[in-house]
């Protein structure tokens, strides 16, 4: 049986998708966008699961606006807005791309149209490959191609990546979905002529905790059970924490904890040509053989 608060959080990730795709307009900056989608989760009951993620054309994932980012979605750009909803753990995720550029809308129509083709396939015991297969042959039928190393995933209590990726394109060998496991499928397509993957930037804005161990310097320690209580291994980025620190010592404290291998650093992707990337995200659930889309 799929616990309750996933349909909970799937409400709220619903409303919150739907104030996005009325609200966000070019003009705004990021980090407005992405104070406002955080806002909106809290105030329908939810907490951010992850920072709320912004890609701006080529920029792909992993990307939370800090304080200092400047950047504007401009009237010609492809804007991904991925966000997820936790309520005491429970994970729902979702992603929509906004452009109100003619050029990039063949490219959004596409990736709806590859989510749409795998969630077609998604039935009880289908292995992950096959839904691959479908987002890939979509895309080519349509003259675009998937990012080959970026996929959907099995969700977990208080665990956003928890074990089984759904790829965008067809693998063998894979395992199966099975019943009562929480999924998001998550098609990302590119333009033809593109390189189709992605490769790491040197920017990191979102980090998890791997573990809650001590490291015997207080204030990094104090700085875990902070990030512990209120997040446990959820995502989170620098920003939410300037109130208590600066962000040169946020800084310190993070790459001193990556170090020690007791904080994971996830550097912001991008494609690897530099061409644009659509997104599109439903978190859903095989129950009874039934497929249940909470998002």
């Amino acid at each position: 049986m799929i616990p309750e608060e996933y349909f909970r959080s799937g409400k709220v990730v619903r409303e919150v998708r739907q104030w996005v795709r009325d609200s966000v307009r070019p003009g705004m900056a990021l980090l407005e966008i992405s104070r406002l989608v955080e806002r909106e989760i809290e105030a329908r009951g939810g907490k951010p699961a992850f920072p709320c993620g912004l890609g701006l054309n080529h920029v792909t994932a992993h990307y939370a606006p800090q304080e200092d980012d400047a950047s504007v979605f401009g009237e010609d750009d492809l804007l991904k807005v991925d966000f997820g909803v936790h309520i005491d753990g429970y994970i729902t995720d979702t992603a929509v791309t906004m452009t109100f550029n003619p050029e990039h809308q063949l490219l959004l129509e596409a990736t709806e149209r590859a989510l749409e083709a795998a969630i077609e396939t998604v039935k009880r015991d289908t292995r992950v490959g096959e839904v691959g297969r479908a987002i890939f042959q979509e895309a080519r039928r349509l003259g675009f191609r998937t990012i080959e190393n970026l996929s959907g995933h099995t969700l977990e209590r208080y665990v956003v990546h928890a074990g089984k990726s759904i790829p965008n394109l067809f693998m063998p060998n894979q395992p199966s979905l099975r019943n009562s496991e929480v999924f998001a499928i998550e098609p990302f397509l590119t333009l033809g002529d593109a390189s189709g993957y992605v490769v790491d930037s040197p920017q990191k804005t979102i980090f998890s905790l791997i573990a809650r161990r001590r490291v015997g310097e207080r204030e990094l320690d104090e700085f875990m059970d902070t990030v512990w209580d209120e997040r446990k291994t959820l995502p989170f980025t620098p920003r939410w924490y300037l109130g208590r620190y600066s962000r040169q010592r946020l800084d310190e404290m993070l790459g001193a904890l990556v170090k020690r291998k007791v904080v994971r650093a996830y550097p912001t992707l991008v494609e690897a040509s530099g061409r644009p990337v659509a997104q599109f995200e439903h978190t859903m659930a095989l129950d009874g053989g039934s497929l249940t889309i909470l998002t």
